[in-house]
């Protein structure tokens, strides 16, 4: 065996030092993927609630919480409830109207439409007017019931 040819033979040493970048660079870019798709962490969804809606009279509308999370209404920077027609615009229904904070399951609720926060929302207007209701989650800006009643 001659050693001075087994230092000087360096046909394979391009190859496996090729291959051994390729694996270093493949794994670095899984970890600098993985790491930016999976630290994002959650993100945050309105409460999700069967809110059924139905018309008491031509001033007040009555809202029932079916099931699903519970909604909280203790200030208007949480949870606003809109109602819109065509003929009195769109008007925010003031909810100071709920007994307390927070409408849980099996709860229901009374609101006077011509309460609304500054503006008068009154819908003693004729029999078989179309008003949309819709309750919104303000922190996520998604929508938590959306109604379209008849009066």
């Amino acid at each position: 065996m001659d050693l001075k040819n087994i230092f000087k033979k360096d046909d394979a040493v391009s190859p496996v030092i090729g291959v051994v970048l390729m694996v270093a660079i493949t794994v670095i870019l899984a970890a600098a993927i993985g790491s930016s798709v999976f630290g994002q962490g959650p993100s945050e969804s309105a409460p999700q609630a069967n809110v059924d809606i139905i018309v008491v009279d031509n001033e007040h509308i009555k809202l029932e919480h079916l099931g699903g999370d519970t909604i909280v209404v203790n200030d208007n920077s949480t949870t606003r409830i809109m109602i819109a027609n065509e003929s009195a615009g769109t008007s925010e229904i003031n909810i100071s109207q709920f007994d307390n904070d927070y409408f849980d399951v099996g709860e229901t609720q009374v609101l006077n439409l011509s309460t609304g926060n500054g503006t008068n929302f009154n819908l003693a207007q004729s029999n078989g007017e179309f008003v949309t209701v819709k309750i919104v989650d303000v922190k996520t800006k998604q929508l938590i019931a959306d109604k379209e009643l008849r009066f």
